[in-house]
């Protein structure tokens, strides 16, 4: 599996793969826990393949989904971070890195009436400089720290995109858990089953009260500020 993942870039594999693998974490456990690897033949090889593909299907629809979260935050794209009245960024500092953009634009940069007269003007600049800075900074090498805040952004939104269907699966999950452990089920090939059904509930509620306090909207705002900046500091690289 691990030498299947390695032939994925970076991007894909921690801002698509591991929110998937996140996502789905209980669900995972449950087969790894109930499948008995002491005795694995041909159906076992053709579960394990399928659980692959399914996993890639599900990195394609955190990718589908975060951008749905993307497109309802607003997030990513930050022209209000280049605001004259904005203090994420000091003054002296984006004056400096307005006259850069506006040098490679061709354009006069928005002053602070500017801004106040016509903001939506102001940020179609400021947009423009965005698009601008994320097509000259695509060496991951070169702008490591940036690629890496790309990184996290993707990964929360991704995740939080996921929660809806983590969740669910979560509770289907902690049915059928409860289900076989109310019917003291056992299964002979799989020793202690019980013990171990126990421990799916356990990382069912723990994965539960993560998904829904740890991921949520501003965590993916926040990593969508921490981008924008680094995106405006590589101004100076």
């Amino acid at each position: 599996m691990w030498s299947m993942l390695k032939q994925f870039d970076a991007y894909t594999l921690r801002a698509r793969i591991f929110p998937a693998l996140i996502a789905g974490l209980p669900t995972l456990a449950l087969l790894l826990v109930m499948v008995p690897w002491d005795r694995l033949g041909i159906s076992h090889v053709i579960a394990t393949t399928m659980s692959l593909v399914l996993l890639f299907a599900f990195a394609d629809v955190a990718r589908r989904t975060g951008r749905i979260v993307e497109a309802k935050l607003g997030t990513r794209a930050t022209p209000e971070l280049w605001h004259h009245d904005n203090q994420e960024i000091d003054a002296i500092t984006k004056d400096r890195y307005r006259e850069f953009m506006a040098a490679k634009l061709k354009k006069s940069a928005p002053t602070a009436e500017d801004e106040v007269r016509d903001i939506k003007h102001a940020n179609h600049f400021y947009l423009s400089a965005g698009h601008w800075l994320r097509d000259n900074t695509r060496d991951t090498k070169k702008f490591k720290i940036l690629f890496d805040e790309l990184l996290t952004y993707g990964f929360r939104r991704n995740l939080l995109g996921l929660k809806p269907v983590a969740l669910i699966l979560n509770a289907v999950v902690l049915a059928l858990t409860s289900a076989a452990l109310y019917s003291h089920w056992e299964y002979s090939a799989i020793q202690q089953t019980q013990e171990k059904l126990i421990l799916i509930v356990a990382v069912v509620v723990l994965h539960s009260a993560y998904m829904i306090f740890a991921v949520d909207k501003e965590a993916v705002r926040d990593a969508s500020k921490s981008y924008g900046k680094q995106l405006i500091f590589s101004c100076e690289t």
